[in-house]
């Protein structure tokens, strides 16, 4: 080929191409190496007079000098005849492959560079092998189908997939994936994956499927189309994933949740409903009881005013436990408050005389984000509130503190206080949950549900003596 006619084939390249002698001079450069080098100052591309490897050695990069090194390495006829280096950027901050070949002309000895973008770079044998191998090592089971051919078969299986499955990859190949199906797999779910399918949508689904040796199990599946590079829909890859653990263990909380809720109901039904009747006549006898009986009817009318709290608070927690994600909203704080306030007045009314709760009169009208079951966290903190007072006269103060995007209810009693060392015990945070040394079921579970309104309760010190039980909410109304 003429050289004018192998200059203009070069200068029709968009990668950069250069020619260095055994000197290590550049002797032919094509159109993108020379406007490349007009425009940029590169560590691989410098307008330097001298020699292209003393250059490219003496610019400080390390990059630059280590292909330095490898070129050297050819113009003296060492090492592979041919070669490439991965320059990390170049001066657009794109990756970059150098790419490098001997060549011997005329008894010379030249070595052909060529600079190409990362992006551009092209799939070698060696890139496909290593992406195949990737595949087969992966922990999950992948599989490829074919579209085109009768019945979507399967036309590559990783090893995986053979360990999930218990069928040999041999006997994969050519086959549909249904025959992963058996008698009690969901038609429904076999019937999303086939919409999926057919018009070129992803989809994960959990199917029950069975293993070559007929045992079942869950298959967490993934489907999603494989495109080409003109950008249609060539292929299918599944992701199959083994979740049968996950899944019996899902069966078991279910049981135990149905469980809960049979004994919530036997709680919140029966023994309420005895303990109601127990107070009403505890009230009636209230006036017919001489001053020597008055102080055991009170330990009476406590201890059974007390269950009854427990019950709700019993009912309240299965409700926590048997939802995962309880969806929260805006609540009227005031409202709540309020309402406890009052039914704590009314419960005690035996001994009404003995209890001073103040601060219902001037509440402020708030949301905060929570649940209908709110009322569990203050009706829990009041009730501890005159369980725990060993005052003959109970003083409860209820403040609110409003802020952009929280608010502080602090409930402070003249009881004998809480320590310093017991003041996360009393939530029953220890590592025992509810075995850990806590004041009963009641402030576990204003822990738990204030933690899942996302907020937060501790305990100040009261002054000149008690406890100060605080808890901080998210305003409902916060933008």
């Amino acid at each position: 080929m003429p050289t004018g006619l192998t200059d203009a084939v070069l200068d029709t390249l968009p990668a950069r191409i250069a020619v260095i002698d055994e000197s290590g001079r550049i002797v032919e450069t094509n159109a993108a190496w020379r406007a490349f080098t007009a425009e940029h100052d590169h560590p691989l591309v410098p307008d330097d007079e001298g020699p292209y490897l003393d250059t490219l050695r003496r610019s400080g990069n390390d990059q630059a000098v280590a292909v330095a090194g490898r070129l050297q390495g050819l113009t003296d006829g060492e090492g592979e005849a041919s070669g490439e280096y991965p320059y990390h950027a170049n001066a657009d901050g794109e990756a970059l492959i150098v790419r490098y070949a001997a060549v011997d002309h005329d008894g010379d000895r030249y070595v052909v560079v060529t600079h190409v973008g990362r992006a551009a770079r092209s799939e070698t044998a060696a890139d496909l092998r290593l992406k195949e191998r990737a595949m087969d090592e992966a922990p999950v089971g992948i599989t490829v189908s074919d579209p085109s051919l009768p019945d979507n078969p399967v036309i590559y299986a990783n090893a995986a997939f053979e360990r999930i499955t218990g069928y040999p990859v041999a006997e994969v190949v050519g086959r549909n994936c249904r025959f992963l199906q058996g008698e009690d797999t969901d038609p429904e779910t076999v019937a999303r994956m086939r919409r999926a399918v057919d018009n070129w949508e992803p989809v994960t689904v959990e199917v029950r499927n069975y293993r070559r040796n007929g045992e079942e199990f869950w298959n967490q599946v993934t489907i999603a189309p494989i495109y080409d590079a003109d950008g249609e829909p060539s292929h299918y890859v599944g992701f199959q994933q083994d979740v049968t653990d996950r899944k019996r263990a899902e069966e078991t909380l279910e049981t135990e949740r149905d469980r809960l809720a049979l004994l919530n109901q036997i709680v919140r039904h029966d023994i309420r409903n005895d303990m109601a009747v127990a107070l009403g006549w505890g009230g009636e006898l209230a006036d017919r009881l001489g001053d020597d009986d008055a102080d055991a009817f009170e330990r009476i009318m406590t201890a059974a005013t007390h269950t009854k709290e427990l019950t709700e608070a019993v009912g309240d927690l299965a409700k926590i436990l048997g939802t995962t994600d309880p969806e929260l909203e805006p609540v009227a704080l005031d409202d709540v408050l309020r309402t406890e306030i009052e039914r704590v007045r009314s419960n005690f009314d035996y001994r009404s005389e003995g209890i001073d709760i103040r601060g219902d009169d001037d509440l402020p009208a708030v949301t905060v984000t929570a649940t209908s079951i709110l009322s569990s966290v203050f009706g829990n903190i009041l009730d501890n509130a005159v369980f725990h007072n060993d005052e003959a006269d109970v003083r409860i103060d209820v403040d609110v503190t409003v802020t952009d995007e929280t608010v502080v209810v602090r409930i402070a009693d003249n009881g004998p206080g809480v320590p310093d060392s017991r003041k996360r015990e009393v939530f029953g945070r220890g590592e025992k949950g509810l075995e850990s040394p806590g004041s009963g079921l009641g402030l576990y579970l204003v822990d738990n549900l204030v933690e899942t309104y996302g907020g937060r309760v501790w305990i100040d010190d009261n002054e000149p003596k008690g406890a100060v039980f605080c808890v901080e909410l998210r305003r409902g109304d916060a933008e």
